[in-house]
């Protein structure tokens, strides 16, 4: 698939709805598509290698990166840091590249009100909130506590997807890619 025009793709939803699935997906997929690499304090998991879906930095080089405004966004998410990074984008676009982005809501919302680029944003979202939990417990990688706690973010943030311009539900993965595929196909 080709994406005609370079666009901000803003994938983004709740913990569990599918959205790196669907992220990894797209980039096999499109050859004019490149990913953005976000910043975070987190701790690197076991599982997830440096320059993949992060850069892992202190806070204090967040902070220093705040205030060299080289944030598109950049919000606080279960207590760490989470910031997209503008210069990378402004790149890609300069190359006719489209640029992807798999966020959390706070943070596609806030990009989605800046107007500085052209955005094409989907809020992907599990068929229901028993299935999301089914899916985190399935991910054992946190606490029922932590499970408890993005429920209940799940379904704050499922209030906000009117914000989007396309509500994609993930009930089945090869549907869901499908329907993205054929929207993104149209531009």
């Amino acid at each position: 698939m080709h994406i005609k025009g370079n666009f901000l793709i803003i994938i983004s939803g709740p913990s569990g709805a599918g959205k790196s699935t669907l992220t990894a997906r797209l980039l096999s997929k499109c050859k004019n598509l490149d990913f953005s690499i976000s910043y975070t304090t987190r701790k690197k998991r076991t599982s997830e290698l440096e320059n993949g879906h992060y850069r892992f930095v202190s806070i204090n080089e967040f902070e220093d990166l705040i205030e060299k405004n080289a944030f598109l966004e950049y919000e606080k998410v279960h207590g760490n840091y989470y910031g997209t990074p503008i210069n990378p984008i402004e790149d890609s676009m300069k190359f006719n590249h489209s640029v992807l982005l798999d966020i959390d809501v706070k943070g596609a919302y806030n990009i989605i009100n800046t107007n500085h680029f052209d955005c094409i944003s989907f809020f992907i979202r599990p068929p229901s909130i028993d299935v999301l939990k089914e899916r985190l417990i399935d991910r054992n990688d946190m606490s029922l506590e932590e499970v408890d706690r993005r429920i209940i973010e799940a379904k704050n943030e499922i209030m906000k997807s009117i914000h989007f311009d396309h509500l994609i539900v993930n009930e089945d993965f090869e549907e869901c890619y499908k329907e993205v595929e054929k929207i993104l196909a149209s531009f």
